[in-house]
């Protein structure tokens, strides 16, 4: 999958390869400069994650970015950062950790009697009738049925009857556990939010009267956070998935409003290196919660102003997101086959196909 970081004459996004935005990188020093013992200064190297699994263990598959202190395998897709990194205001000390400590340190984990839960039962119930749910039905429209079916699945999209049409975005953490559900409202041809003439947002365990229900939210695609893979982090849902088709080399998760960047939903990131992608007039705001959340976690952010340097008057005044400029790529014709086209169209015309191609896990030769 091609990467985004050139503009047009009319100011959309272009692939190109590799992806370096405009960041601003906060208040960090390397602790471990060239944490895995690659070649300096070269271009592409062996994959530290991948390589060693492989029958061509010595192909070079990884593009190395020394400028921004990151690699990408081509191979297994995944982003590693090529230093560790430790605040300036952090006390020196003997005992350096391993890098893949760093990477893999794992969040503090809540009490039993911190925050309450939904049952799997009632996500389950949920993960069905797509037909009936506006946004699952504009994901189709920019990525197909076969892509859209994926996209739905990996983050467990569900269909609400609290509103016709409506879409419940399962808050999952890294323990697998279920904090909520978010129920929103879309339009299915645009995919922007129904606003009139109420905002139409509520929450599975206030529609389901739960009493007394303490909740401790996270970040929406939490569940999917791996040891190695690169964290981008959006403002709104929706976003996080459409990011994931375009560019499913990082894992994408959201944090579901403007405010709700903080220390405690942070912490599930502690000793990672995050990349922050803010809507349009947020990027002020992201970078003061970014600094205030890294003088509490070992967290690295990196935030993009890609967005905010290019952007037009009339996109500021809307408020445009990442997805907005990831959309108008043209998905089905630059990414996906002729034959898979094809299949696509047959879909259209026969939804029962695409039933018989997830039950039976068929794949297009």
């Amino acid at each position: 999958m091609e990467q985004w970081n050139k503009w047009n004459e009319n100011n959309t996004l272009v692939p190109t390869v590799p992806f370096v935005p405009k960041l601003r990188i906060m208040d960090f020093r390397i602790e471990k400069y060239n944490q895995y013992n690659l070649k300096e200064g070269v271009k592409y190297s062996v994959c530290p994650i991948c390589s060693a699994k492989r029958k061509k263990k010595h192909q070079k598959c990884m593009m190395l970015d020394w400028q921004t202190g990151i690699g990408t395998c081509q191979h297994c897709g995944e982003v590693i950062q090529l230093h560790s990194y430790k605040r300036n205001n952090d006390k020196p000390t003997n005992n350096i950790s391993k890098p893949t400590k760093a990477l893999t340190k794992k969040p503090t984990k809540p009490t039993i009697t911190q925050f309450n839960r939904i049952n799997n039962q009632t996500l389950i119930s949920s993960c069905k009738s797509f037909e009936e749910n506006n946004l699952y039905t504009f994901l189709v429209s920019i990525f197909g049925h076969i892509k859209a079916k994926e996209l739905a699945d990996k983050y467990y999209l569900g269909t609400a009857k609290h509103w016709k049409g409506a879409t419940v975005f399962w808050q999952i953490d890294q323990r697998k556990q279920i904090r909520t559900g978010k129920i929103m409202l879309y339009n299915a041809i645009s995919g922007k939010r129904i606003k009139h003439p109420f905002n139409h947002i509520a929450w599975v365990h206030k529609v389901l009267k739960i009493e007394n229900f303490n909740l401790e939210q996270c970040f929406y695609g939490e569940h999917l956070i791996t040891k190695f893979k690169q964290i981008a982090i959006v403002e709104s849902e929706k976003t996080a998935i459409i990011a994931s088709g375009y560019l499913p080399q990082y894992i994408w998760l959201a944090v579901g409003s403007l405010n709700n960047l903080s220390v405690n939903r942070c912490k599930a990131l502690d000793g990672m290196t995050v990349t922050l992608y803010p809507d349009l007039n947020a990027y002020g705001k992201w970078c003061e919660k970014a600094k205030q959340i890294e003088e509490r976690l070992s967290i690295k952010f990196i935030i993009s102003d890609l967005l905010e340097q290019k952007a037009t008057n009339e996109d500021k005044q809307e408020g445009l997101d990442l997805a907005d400029y990831l959309i108008k790529h043209n998905y089905k014709q630059q990414y996906m086959s002729k034959d898979m086209q094809n299949l696509d169209k047959m879909i259209n015309q026969n939804p029962n196909l695409l039933h018989l191609i997830d039950t039976f896990g068929l794949e297009l030769r």
